[in-house]
């Protein structure tokens, strides 16, 4: 339990600060005055001050925040403010905290890379088992046959040979096997499986794995890539959900701790793709246009960038503050349905 509570902290560490600095450093070298820097929301545990900025660490460990001179309506004015630097500098300092953790992310996937892991080859049929009196005992078929084509048609991986057998329901298959470099034909036909509650042919496949590791250079290649594909897949899965296709799924701060809980047993490689994989989730959330969130100002600044002036900053902080509001009654209701699931198990 200590050892879990260690890792999710470690891990919101991880989430949280470099995004911060990322908005602390690039507000500071643009001449912006910061004067607060907290890890954590609501109110105020401990902190220092040093120079210009105080340093807090404050009670929920959910998020942080970087409080820049002259971004409230009665600062505006100030020397040092966020609105007296140019729109260009303003755009990247909100810009600077996504960066970031895209950057942690790829750091994250390279030392993945380099530490080494398991790749499975999903592209083979090999069996792993055959169950006693299934069709494929009955014909003979062994632990460590490779499943070549079925019907004629090559067969890659585990997924085609499940969509042969569903196409296939009740008619005999022709499976070519490969069985120490020979290659033979054997007729079978699939049978109910009262188990699996589907037609089935009695094996199971399991993928075969080599052991992959990568140089420094290479490493940071394949993390960036990795970083770059994973945002893909996250609009691709947003798209899903937006149609209906793929059914909409939120986790919060108690399942997100448990994921961890979980990956860490698993080991370091595992722990660090989830901390990079939640590290690109975050760093993208933060752009989307919602109020109260990096993407939601940087709407403000393009719309300031048409018009040739800002926008009334006493709406534009009503905006952001319903923002703020509907977002943690999400977080809220997201946690709540968490720690049902939790305690349901």
């Amino acid at each position: 339990m200590i050892t879990t509570i260690i890792f999710v902290l470690v891990t919101f560490i991880l989430l949280i600060i470099p995004h911060e600095l990322g908005h602390f450093l690039l507000a500071k070298s643009f001449g912006m005055q910061v004067d607060r820097f907290s890890f954590g929301m609501g109110p105020k545990l401990i902190g220092f001050k040093r120079g210009e900025t105080e340093y807090t660490l404050s009670l929920i460990p959910v998020g942080g925040f970087v409080k820049i001179r002259g971004m409230q309506s009665d600062e505006r004015n100030l020397p040092g403010g966020f609105y007296q630097k140019p729109l260009r500098n303003r755009i990247l300092v909100l810009l600077s905290g996504s960066a970031m953790n895209y950057l942690v992310a790829i750091i994250l996937f390279s030392v993945v890379f380099m530490i080494g892991f398991h790749a499975y080859n999903m592209e083979e049929a090999v069996i792993n088992e055959v169950k006693v009196g299934s069709p494929a005992a009955l014909v003979s078929l062994l632990a460590g046959d490779k499943i070549l084509a079925i019907n004629g048609e090559e067969i890659e991986g585990w997924e085609g040979v499940s969509v042969a057998i569903k196409e296939n329901i009740e008619n005999d298959l022709k499976l070519t096997i490969q069985r120490e470099g020979r290659v033979f034909d054997v007729q079978i036909k699939p049978a109910f499986d009262p188990q699996l509650d589907k037609m089935a042919i009695g094996v199971t496949i399991t993928p075969s794995s080599t052991f992959v590791r990568y140089n420094f250079v290479d490493s940071l290649l394949k993390g960036s890539e990795r970083v770059f594909s994973l945002t893909g897949a996250i609009f691709s899965a947003l798209g899903g959900m937006v149609i209906g296709r793929v059914p909409a799924q939120f986790t919060g701060p108690v399942g997100i701790a448990q994921f961890i809980g979980e990956s860490a047993k698993m080991g370091m490689v595992p722990l660090l793709s989830l901390i990079a994989f939640l590290s690109v989730n975050l760093g993208l959330f933060n752009l989307f246009p919602i109020p109260a969130l990096d993407g939601g100002r940087l709407l403000f600044l393009l719309i300031e960038g048409v018009r040739g002036k800002p926008l009334d900053l006493k709406k534009e902080e009503l905006v952001h503050y319903i923002g703020f509001i509907i977002l943690f009654s999400l977080l809220f209701l997201v946690t709540y349905q968490d720690i049902l699931r939790w305690v349901g198990r």
